[in-house]
């Protein structure tokens, strides 16, 4: 598991998003699990901080799946 975000959204619209469930959230953190994760990006059009969060927006999709 790979931590995606520390935000405290109410209602993480990234876990929502996910087609197959590979994205939880524990202890204030968000997690992807990077084996599971299509590379699909949803949890990243769906992130409610990613438009005013610069350290959410360097993040790729091989960061997400956890090869960079």
């Amino acid at each position: 598991m790979q931590i995606i975000c520390r935000q405290n959204c109410r209602v993480p619209m990234c876990i929502h998003s996910c087609p197959i469930g590979a994205i939880t959230l524990s202890t204030n953190t968000i997690y992807v699990d990077e084996k599971r994760c299509l590379g699909c990006g949803l949890c990243k059009v769906t992130c409610l901080y990613f438009s005013f969060d610069q350290a959410l927006k360097d993040k790729t999709l091989r960061w997400l799946m956890g090869k960079g």
